[in-house]
């Protein structure tokens, strides 16, 4: 594609909204209110609709293939003290089509983010698409070529990006104090085995199902007969998604680029497999190795034992960085084996929830015209690294990535 991003555009993401000639034309007026139509209206989407309306916008339509949400989208709303009854739509293309509308939110299962975000930039909307960006490194860079050409703001939800919190890890481990990064570790453990939160519950009956269309849940991927478990779990299945290592890669591969300043990886070696779960396609275990030149990064997710929690240890020649991503986050000055009864911490600061900053850094950075904290271009090579793992594992062998002509160069 002639129009795919460089390298050398990934690394202008970070200098501004003016590498790439967003116009002021574009923005809104600090006090103008944004319009909002919603695409998606599961979890994710409730949720970051929600913040939206606390940050000021309006929520005037909604769309979604299940009939049956409507109503529980009006009692989440109703219940966060949020004012807003959207239009309900059975097509996200009439939320496109909804008068007023400036922005949308995507969050959608992965394989309709390419068609929606470009039926988006189309219509000239803003939006706010859900990790994981794409359901394929190809769509990637569709995508972010189509936002470029339409000159909307776009956020991704690695909503770790409008952490301040990650921010000063950042600088702290880039500095000389912490001596050179050799080693990042992250993981993502949960117990999923008591109870499964993407089970077909039990109020899935006869009457909603009815309601549902299939046919537009499925929409570019292969033709199936309805299936229950495929809805409610479609992260689980190649056809819609890619697994633990994508929805929670976008997160937690994230921190690794960002704190450790790179931009891309030279190869990865992935390993796992469905060891509990017999009905998921992609694997409940899996584990990835990635080389980024400077230093490697492991990452460890999966879904049947909780024990270890989620976090993040980066290990520096001078320091050690330990986060328990849903707590605290820990600077050792020392390289030598931990021992908490004299080890204490040089730093330490909380971890919050960091979706309500990052729904409000989108809605600023639409009203000023200008890139948001994790613009299309980050969303990209991040789940770009994620990617490059699920090809790995499926194919058993290492992979290797030329980041300047964005293509694999081996496996």
């Amino acid at each position: 594609m002639s129009e795919s991003p460089t390298r050398r555009t990934f690394l202008a993401a970070s200098a501004g909204s003016a590498a790439f000639g967003v116009p002021a034309a574009n923005a809104l007026g600090a006090n103008e209110k944004l319009t909002v139509g919603l695409i998606g209206s599961g979890n994710r989407g409730r949720t970051i609709s929600i913040e939206a309306a606390k940050a000021g916008c309006d929520i005037v339509a909604a769309a979604d293939i299940g009939k049956f949400r409507q109503g529980y989208l009006a009692e989440q709303y109703a219940k966060a003290g949020v004012a807003a009854k959207p239009t309900f739509y059975d097509d996200y293309r009439k939320v496109l089509d909804h008068p007023g509308v400036d922005a949308v939110i995507i969050a959608t299962p992965d394989h309709h983010h390419k068609e929606q975000l470009l039926a988006a930039m189309a219509a000239g909307k803003h939006a706010y698409v859900e990790k994981p960006l794409s359901h394929t490194i190809d769509e990637g860079k569709e995508m972010v070529a189509a936002v470029r050409k339409a000159k909307r703001i776009v956020q991704v939800g690695n909503q770790r990006h409008s952490g301040d919190h990650w921010k000063r890890c950042r600088d702290v481990i880039q500095s000389s104090d912490f001596g050179d990064l050799v080693w990042v570790k992250v993981w993502d453990c949960r117990n999923w085995v008591k109870r499964d939160p993407f089970a077909p519950p039990k109020t899935f009956d006869k009457t909603q199902i009815a309601g549902l269309n299939w046919p537009g849940f499925l929409g570019t991927a292969p033709k199936r007969p309805f299936d229950p478990v495929r809805y409610w779990s479609w992260r689980w299945y190649w056809d819609y998604a890619g697994g633990l290592m994508t929805d929670i890669g976008a997160h937690q591969l994230d921190i690794v680029q960002w704190l450790g300043g790179v931009d891309a990886p030279k190869s990865v070696v992935a390993n796992g497999g469905v060891y509990h779960f017999k009905h998921w396609e992609t694997p409940d275990v899996i584990h990835g190795v990635w080389d980024y030149g400077k230093f490697a990064a492991t990452f460890a997710v999966e879904f049947v034992n909780g024990f270890d929690g989620v976090g993040a240890t980066f290990y520096g020649t001078k320091m050690t960085m330990h986060a328990d991503a849903e707590s605290e986050i820990r600077f050792y000055e020392t390289i030598d084996k931990f021992d908490p009864a004299k080890m204490k911490p040089k730093m330490a600061w909380k971890v919050p929830n960091e979706t309500p900053a990052h729904v409000q850094n989108w809605v600023e950075s639409v009203k000023a015209g200008k890139d948001p904290n994790s613009p299309i271009e980050l969303g990209h090579r991040v789940i770009t690294a994620a990617h490059l793992a699920n090809r790995a594992y499926r194919q058993g062998k290492k992979v290797v990535w030329d980041s300047d002509k964005q293509q694999v160069v081996e496996g």
